[in-house]
């Protein structure tokens, strides 16, 4: 007798902390009919939907129905084929439900599905929801990411820890749905019993590292594993949809022979009467355009449908003796005309009634849509100033319900499409108005704004490479620009903005980070062995008017980096240089070196050493010239602590409630049209002193603005850069490892000062750089677009709101 596969298998999706909806989607199908699990066997996915939640939501349910259904429906005995086949189907149905609506336009999916058949498992994916194999508490991606940033992983030009933190980390180059054809990629993998694997979506992946995945997944049991991995993914910072399915290899079945393997009937649905607990969250009718297999056990993520097919053949007819047949025919043949002659009639009449019933109860429908919209428009007007989060949500059901009228398209009246127009109009006027009375009351400001952003293109030239940071060095009355670009080669920028001035460091120093103070250069480079010297790493000092040629030098001692520590990040303010030292074996604790300047040269030869330790792996540093330091960690906390030689330890930067730290929107006052999806903000929990957490966080900057110490802070998630200044306006911070009454050390109070946002701008965000002076920001930026040129905006950071670009 052959061995049949066994599974032990949970789910479970989490909305997250900070997201209002979810458009996670996830399902599995184990079939309970042997030979359907024999030749079929079982399916699992997850689906990350984007779009917006009218629209992502919709995508990552039809990719989980139609690959569920269509999977078991199709005829090849290659699990790989039928896969692909499914993907395939969904990619398309999404692709024309979004040309049907244009509510739904550019809505798409993330797909991940595997298939566990006989002794092997079959793994496709598109975008960046992972699977993962996990054996003898070893954990290995099966799945490939199809992101920016795994690509650069991929051609050397990023490492797996710069891609976990780096500002385009959530661009993804593949998803089922954006076009009517989708490259997809299929692995397979060998089970031995014990194995556990696991489908997630990039909220889960992106915040928990894949070493404590697997410890979760070997240490529980999936149903607990589940909420141990959403609870985890929570404690980092919630910042997306978070889902997960976990599968363990109970037993190990036979590979079936394709060719003697029957043909399964029907599609799954679970038994009324089967002991299956649901986890998770379901929502949404599944595609019920697809029969239904009764003999399969499906936890979907909505209710289930059976379809009925037609009736078997009875038995008792089939037997039934010939004279009565023939007794019958005769009185049948007298009564068959006048039958069907009264049918045809009332036919016709019931048809007729029917027709004019159900027009009068579809234009009753319509002016309910209708009047509806126009209830919700009025009351959203009426709190637009006092509540314009509140007036945003009303006016984004008003659209979903005018935008369900006019897909009636002819089946409306003159007067109900008049009706429409007007009120078509008056929402997007009372939307506009919304954004805008948002953006005040948040301290939003939308760029690009005409009086306050300045935008150049960077010309990269004959470079072949990309600017990967920049810096600004006061040069007179103007300022030099530097990068490093991702061929690890330093330029300096002419009056063009092309990257013509290459710098070449001495000794064929390597550039690995570059920082700037005042009318100061400072690179970070790594030395490569020459003879009896061992490779190292240097600081080098330039000036804007130093024709390329290195000032001062600093080679770091070789006995700071002894123990595994190798520079990660560098950042300066006043004399002082702070170089922070890390290692993958210790990540939450750091070393971090002081060099202090004495005009443009090194001051002394040995730094001043501190050692920190943190909650999680630091991404970015700032510095104030009170030494005043500020730290991101992974996790999104933001911390603060004044240099001192010794131990240290950082403290919370908490944000005041007023005004409110309120997520950005999706649009704003000047582009918001008639087709635009009215926005909607976050939900957000307002307290009376909040620990700063920025989840997707990707840099700091830091500097005293009229005497008043400001922190800038790069926020992936909303593409937005985050303006915060000491609440007292006090330049001088008290240390914060001076401890206060009842023992607890003292924290950094901060207070919002302005959200520069935009959707496009600051999506892909390099570098972040204040100059103080002016005050303006430096932005290197690319946009949405992966192939269009980088650009360097300028931000004027002088106090401004949203009317500021009401009108640009």
């Amino acid at each position: 007798m052959s061995k049949q596969l066994r599974l032990d298998v949970a789910q479970l999706t989490d909305v997250g902390r900070k997201r209002p909806h979810n458009e996670d989607n996830m399902a599995y199908v184990i079939p309970k009919d042997p030979q359907v699990m024999a030749r079929k066997g079982a399916l699992f996915i997850v689906a990350d939907g984007m779009g917006g939640h009218a629209a992502g939501e919709v995508a990552s349910e039809i990719a989980v129905d139609t690959v569920s259904k269509v999977y078991y429906q199709d005829d090849s005995d290659d699990a790989a084929v039928s896969l692909l086949h499914a993907i395939k189907r969904a990619n398309a149905l999404i692709h024309q439900r979004a040309a049907e609506n244009m509510m739904r336009s550019g809505m798409g999916t993330t797909c991940v599905a595997a298939v566990f058949r006989g002794g092997t498992a079959y793994v496709a994916n598109v975008g960046d929801s992972r699977s993962y194999l996990v054996r003898r508490g070893v954990i290995k991606q099966v799945s490939q990411d199809h992101s920016w940033v795994e690509e650069q992983v991929r051609a050397g030009l990023l490492t797996r820890e710069q891609a976990r933190s780096h500002a385009q980390r959530n661009v993804i180059t593949r998803c089922l749905g954006t076009q009517p054809d989708v490259e997809i990629d299929v692995f397979s993998e060998r089970l031995e019993e014990g194995d556990s694997m696991f489908l997630c979506s990039d909220g889960l992946s992106g915040l928990v590292s894949d070493e404590e995945l697997g410890q979760i997944v070997d240490q529980y049991l999936p149903q607990e594993s589940v909420y141990h991995l959403v609870e985890r993914a929570n404690e980092n910072g919630g910042s997306d949809n978070i889902t997960a399915v976990v599968v363990r290899v109970q037993e190990v079945g036979w590979d079936p022979p394709s060719s003697n393997m029957p043909r399964p009937v029907g599609v799954g649905g679970r038994e009324a009467d089967e002991d299956t607990a649901v986890i998770g969250q379901f929502r949404g009718a599944p595609l019920g355009a697809l029969p239904a297999r009764p003999n399969d056990t499906r936890l979907l993520s909505g209710p289930l449908r059976m379809a009925s097919g037609p009736l078997p053949s009875s038995p008792e007819l089939d037997t039934a003796p010939q004279a009565a047949v023939s007794r019958l025919s005769s009185r049948r043949n007298r009564l068959l005309y006048p039958t069907l002659a009264i049918f045809v009639i009332l036919v016709i009449s019931l048809g007729g009634a029917a027709y004019y019933w159900i027009r009068g109860s579809h234009a009753q429908d319509i002016d309910a849509s209708l009047t509806q919209t126009s209830t919700l428009i009025t009351q959203a007007k009426n709190e637009v100033n006092t509540n314009p989060g509140d007036a945003l949500q009303k006016l984004n059901q008003a659209q979903a319900r005018l935008a369900k009228a006019q897909e009636q398209g002819n089946g409306l009246s003159d007067t109900q499409r008049t009706q429409a127009s007007t009120l078509q109009g008056n929402l997007t006027t009372a939307t506009k108005q919304a954004i805008l009375s948002y953006d005040q009351q948040s301290h939003i400001l939308p760029l690009p704004c005409t009086t306050t952003t300045q935008v150049s293109t960077l010309n990269e030239g004959n470079t072949n490479t990309h600017a990967s940071s920049l810096v600004a060095v006061h040069n007179g009355n103007k300022d030099a620009f530097y990068v490093l670009g991702e061929d690890h080669n330093l330029y300096q920028l002419n009056d063009q903005m092309s990257m013509a001035n290459k710098i070449t460091l001495p000794g064929n120093a390597q550039p690995l980070m570059i920082t700037a103070n005042d009318t100061r250069l400072l690179v970070l480079a790594s030395l490569p062995a020459q003879g009896k010297d061992p490779a190292g790493y240097a600081l080098y000092i330039f000036l804007p008017n130093g024709k390329g040629q290195a000032n001062a030098t600093m080679s770091i001692d070789a006995t700071l980096t002894k123990d595994g520590g190798t520079p990660s990040l560098i950042t300066t303010s006043g004399p002082e240089i702070y170089v922070v030292l890390t290692s993958q074996e210790a990540s939450t604790s750091a070393v971090i070196l002081d060099y202090t300047l004495n005009g443009d040269k090194f001051k002394d030869l040995t730094p001043r050493k501190a050692k920190i330790s943190v909650s999680a792996a630091l991404v970015s540093i700032a510095a104030l010239k009170n030494t005043q330091l500020f730290f991101l960690l992974a996790n999104g906390n933001v911390q603060s602590q004044q240099f001192a030689e010794g131990n240290l330890t950082p403290v919370s930067v908490v944000l005041q409630p007023q005004p409110p730290l309120a997520p950005t929107l999706s649009a704003n006052p000047q582009n918001f049209q008639a087709t635009t999806p009215v926005p909607v903000p976050a939900e957000q929990t307002t307290t009376s002193l909040s620990v700063l957490s920025i989840p997707r966080a990707t840099q700091l900057a830091a500097a005293l603005v009229d005497n008043v110490a400001h922190l800038y802070i790069m926020d992936d998630q909303y593409d937005r850069v985050l303006d915060l200044k000491m609440d007292d306006g006090a330049t001088q911070v008290t240390p914060t490892s001076t401890p206060t009454k009842g023992g607890a050390a003292s924290s950094t109070k901060m207070v919002l000062v302005q959200q520069y946002a935009s959707p496009v701008l600051l999506a892909k965000v390099k570098s972040l750089v204040i100059d103080p002076a002016a005050p303006q920001l430096y932005l290197l930026t690319q946009g949405t677009d992966n192939n269009a040129p980088f650009q360097l905006a300028q931000v004027d950071t002088r106090p401004s709101d949203a009317n500021t670009c009401a009108g640009a």
